[in-house]
């Protein structure tokens, strides 16, 4: 039999060798903002709107500044964020089609890892009500028409013009505190085991409807002005002069500057409406004792014209102002705190960062790269274009130009972002970029 001193020695020499018992495994926190542009948080630079909460996540972690999603709809993008897979390969081109279940998620991947999965708000692949793999559903939109209609409430079945109305009740009756409060319930009655939580918020997706008192926190602020150029849709593909002429019921060429500016005031008092609520899931995080063993990640499924080139909503545009996202990682210890990356990255690389962070193994198939030696190194080479995709529209995008490409069509899209990075000049027909115009089809090929 060893003696004591033996045995300790031969304790720290495993310890040394790498075989010490594991601490406990880290936990995973995804919120995700619906229709959610990349320009409006504080922490990307605008001024106007106030989003302490976010911002404060981003100062404890990684901001990407250049992070594009793989469609301008919200089920192939949140299929390609839970897969880590493009659209044409996971086989969920629209809104329209549900994943296939022999697709590996970030929840199926974490359920074989011994974690506790839940999501909370809208279903992850909503308007589909497919789970991908969760083992627990909170609640969902179902749970809290039941909670308004209890408090003798319902949606308005009328809404303003371009759906810019506020609903008749206070943030605390609201659907993003009905779900923050259950992420919080969650929280508490977990924090023994490791768990995944993915944390849907709707809001800042159209009608733009918020509760008081968010409904004026915006009213008469002067908005950052929308990217617009007269006469811009001349050379532009025929879908966009439609859309200005119907999106939603409505003809964009009737909205007034006050139209547009109540629309903003109001779609900034939602993304103020949910800030406030992250702000008390972060809290319970750390009242809790999770918030160093916990990767959090903030994002959203895409984003919002929000008047750009005359339109509002999201359609089957690849303009910045729907494929540009949000995108910030906090793990303390293991994530550099106040680090900006600059490159370009793609919602494909969010599940391997994940799984790379938790020590987990990434499936075969997944198409991203892990972020997290950028996040280490932001001046590192990581990807030289991003990519997005409709059935019949494709898009590349380099640092310097944007290439889109419409299947069996004689017209597209070329954009110099370097001198136009606004995206208001086709080139796409000029013979002085046809080099640049086949140099990005071979990109996209």
């Amino acid at each position: 039999m060893p003696t004591r001193r033996q045995f300790l020695a031969t304790a720290a020499g495993a310890a040394m060798q790498g075989l010490a018992a594991p601490g406990p495994k880290w936990n995973l926190l995804i919120v995700t903002n619906d229709q959610h542009r990349a320009d409006c948080l504080g922490c990307y630079g605008n001024s106007v709107i106030q989003t302490p909460h976010t911002d404060r996540l981003a100062s404890e972690g990684v901001r990407f500044g250049n992070a594009f999603v793989h469609a301008p709809q919200c089920v192939p993008s949140r299929a390609s964020l839970h897969t880590g897979r493009y659209p044409h390969v996971h086989r969920v081109p629209t809104n329209s089609y549900v994943l296939p279940e022999t697709e590996q998620t970030l929840a199926k991947v974490l359920n074989e890892n011994g974690y506790r999965t839940a999501c909370v708000g809208e279903m992850p692949f909503a308007p589909r009500a497919y789970t991908g793999g969760f083992q627990q559903v909170l609640a969902s939109n179902k749970q809290h028409d039941q909670f308004l209609a209890a408090h003798g409430l319902k949606f308005p079945k009328t809404e303003g013009p371009f759906q810019a109305a506020p609903v008749p009740w206070t943030d605390d009756l609201d659907e993003t505190a009905f779900f923050a409060g259950h992420a919080r319930d969650f929280l508490k009655a977990n924090r023994d085991r490791p768990f995944f939580l993915d944390i849907n918020f709707r809001r800042p997706h159209h009608p733009f409807n918020p509760p008081a008192p968010f409904d004026k926190m915006y009213l008469g602020a002067t908005f950052p002005a929308s990217h617009v150029r007269p006469g811009e849709m001349a050379n532009k593909p025929p879908q966009q002069k439609a859309a200005l002429e119907n999106s939603v019921g409505f003809d964009l060429r009737t909205m007034t500057p006050a139209d547009l500016d109540r629309v903003k005031a109001y779609y900034y008092g939602m993304i103020g409406e949910n800030d406030k609520y992250i702000g008390t899931i972060l809290d319970e995080l750390k009242n809790q004792g999770l918030d160093d063993r916990t990767v959090v990640v903030f994002n959203a499924d895409h984003g919002e014209m929000l008047g750009d080139h005359g339109l509002l909503f999201k359609g089957s545009y690849m303009y910045d102002g729907v494929t540009q996202v949000p995108l910030i990682l906090r793990a303390p210890g293991k994530l550099p705190a106040r680090t900006v990356v600059d490159g370009l990255v793609e919602e494909v690389d969010v599940m391997p960062t994940l799984l790379d962070l938790l020590g987990v193994n990434v499936p075969v198939g997944v198409q991203g790269k892990s972020l997290a030696p950028l996040a280490r190194n932001p001046k590192a080479r990581h990807k030289e274009a991003v990519f997005s995709e409709f059935p019949t529209i494709k898009m590349a995008r380099t640092r310097e130009w944007k290439l889109v490409h419409y299947t069996k069509a004689k017209y597209g899209e070329l954009y110099d972002l370097t001198e136009d990075p606004h995206e208001l000049t086709n080139l796409y027909d000029d013979p002085k970029y046809a080099s640049a115009r086949a140099d990005m089809q071979g990109i996209l090929a």
